[in-house]
């Protein structure tokens, strides 16, 4: 009799292990039952789990906003503040991708702001998110005015951006801030600085290549007109 209680339980054992290697769906039913019944978690166990998710969740949250910390000034009230979105490894300068888009308020055509400094414009926006063109693309063109006296000129962009056009008696000077003048932007903020000056190949206007205080590639936080 034991003989064959013992040919009896072997027998069972090959046939779950056959199950379980042949027929995979079995296998899972069969280590689900036995979790269920000889092996499952402890309501501590649990909990600790649920404890260390947590954790895990409020330490991505937290590195989020150290940092982009440095880079959040209080927003005023007529603008609205969005995040960078990472562009690595594709670190391209002529546009960024926020966090904040048409569900948000943002517009199309609105002044996007690095610690006050323009540094584009949105061009498309999203539900929940929008595309920033920056005054590196080279499609970027905007009246500015130049230094103490307010020289007239045409800001260029590119990934070497200029300020062009500007009358040929202008005495510019390295150093000399860039500044927003066109129509429905805010009036008067800094865009760049002269680098150095020369006159134009046709001989007929005064020109400058420009600095810039920040690296585009690093900006996570804007804050965008409304």
């Amino acid at each position: 009799m034991r003989k064959r209680d013992s040919l009896f339980l072997i027998v069972c054992i090959a046939v779950l292990i056959a199950l379980v290697f042949l027929v995979p769906e079995y296998g899972w039913k069969i280590q689900a039952f036995l979790r269920s019944n000889f092996g499952s978690a402890t309501p501590q166990e649990n909990s600790a789990a649920d404890l260390m998710a947590q954790n895990e969740a409020l330490k991505a949250q937290l590195a989020e906003l150290q940092s982009v910390a440095a880079q959040l000034p209080a927003a005023p009230s007529d603008y609205l503040r969005a995040i960078v979105y990472s562009r690595y490894p594709m670190n391209f300068k002529n546009e960024i991708l926020v966090n904040a888009g048409s569900g948000s308020g943002v517009q199309a055509g609105k002044a996007v702001v690095f610690k006050g400094i323009f540094i584009g414009t949105v061009e498309k926006t999203f539900s929940d998110s929008a595309l920033v063109q920056t005054v590196f693309d080279s499609g970027f063109k905007m009246p500015v005015r130049v230094g103490q006296k307010g020289y007239d000129a045409l800001f260029m962009g590119g990934a070497s951006p200029r300020a062009v056009s500007v009358k040929k008696d202008a005495a510019l000077a390295p150093g000399d801030i860039v500044y927003t003048a066109a129509s429905g932007f805010p009036y008067g903020m800094p865009v760049a600085v002269v680098v150095s000056t020369s006159t134009s190949p046709d001989n007929l206007f005064e020109e400058a290549t420009l600095g810039f205080a920040y690296d585009v590639n690093a900006v996570q936080s804007v804050l965008i007109a409304r």
